[in-house]
């Protein structure tokens, strides 16, 4: 009989996943004294933009294992994953903030749909360590939140702890290119929070240029120009998803997007050229730093996709499957 998390990964897309070269990786985060002990996020690096990451599991000899030389803290009002942690709740107690939870890609409750089966946080919730041999917690593949943030990452947890936390987890995503879709895993990644880094802008030329950052999280706002920042001309984007499936997509940018007072011109055009989208977004439209969503009304074909903006122009193909 199949485990709880090969049944739930049938159903989300399938086997016969390869695996790619994805890390984990930790950030200090600096809590203020709010809150006892030390604060952490741990992030899953995926290798492209075109990678996505939904679901960390237990399954067979893979265990999953979240632990702490000390306690980790656990805030009266909160839960054990973000889907509960709202943003009303965080202005009203500000040391919820540093609450210990897992996730994927969500900061809080905001548009969050992250479920969990077969996990046990009993303990976890008691500030002890997080043990699973079978189970996950996950969004659908196609979900927003499956896709990497500025810097091609995905955050897996938050941990507050008095003591040193360590993990061993197992992943699972999706690569997308024009045209195909494969499953990817990655077995036993482990990570340690003596590894912490601070995160920031490392490049001495852009100018966000952070001299305290130990890890560049992909934050660089671009060159400085006589004074003035923009997009660099050979900045890279993708159509998530794709084949696009419902009625919105991202445009998501494998850096920061910093538009600038200058809006960005989205066109679509199907396989005559005839333009069948356009929309015009500005520095206000740009989700989680580097996405776009984009409502369309297309029927299912091929199109072709084309970004403006006065520092760069660019196109990609992407198709509507309904």
């Amino acid at each position: 009989m199949k485990n709880i998390f090969a049944m739930t990964a049938a159903l989300l897309m399938g086997f016969g996943a390869s695996a790619t070269n994805v890390e984990l990786v930790v950030e200090a985060v600096d809590n203020g004294g709010l809150v006892p002990g030390n604060t952490y996020r741990v992030y899953a690096v995926l290798p492209t933009a075109q990678h996505s990451l939904h679901a960390i599991f237990a399954a067979n000899e893979h265990v999953l294992n979240v632990a702490t030389t000390g306690t980790f803290f656990q805030h009266q009002y909160g839960s054990s994953t973000t889907t509960t942690l709202s943003e009303a709740g965080l202005m009203i107690t500000p040391s919820l903030a540093f609450d210990s939870w897992v996730t994927v890609g969500a900061e809080s409750s905001a548009n969050n749909n992250l479920f969990d089966i077969g996990i046990d946080f009993t303990d976890f919730l008691a500030g002890n360590e997080l043990v699973a041999t079978d189970g996950a917690w996950f969004v659908v593949p196609t979900d927003v939140q499956a896709a990497a943030a500025v810097g091609n990452k995905v955050l897996l947890m938050q941990l507050t702890t008095d003591g040193t936390a360590t993990g061993i987890l197992n992943l699972q995503g999706r690569l997308t290119t024009e045209g195909s879709q494969e499953t990817w895993l990655e077995y036993d990644l482990t990570f340690s929070t003596d590894d912490a880094q601070v995160f920031g802008c490392t490049d001495a030329n852009a100018a966000n240029y952070s001299s305290s950052a130990s890890y560049n999280d992909g934050s660089c706002e671009g060159q400085v120009t006589n004074g003035l920042t923009g997009i660099a001309a050979d900045t890279k984007w993708n159509v998530f998803p794709n084949p696009v499936i419902e009625s919105t997509f991202s445009m998501q940018f494998d850096a920061e997007l910093v538009l600038g007072d200058e809006n960005m011109i989205i066109e679509a055009t199907d396989l005559t050229g005839k333009i069948v989208l356009t929309s015009e977004y500005s520095q206000e439209d740009v989700i989680g730093g580097n996405r776009i969503v984009i409502k369309h009304g297309l029927a299912a074909g091929t199109y072709t996709l084309s970004a403006k903006h006065v520092d760069f122009s660019t196109a990609q193909n992407f198709v509507v499957a309904r």
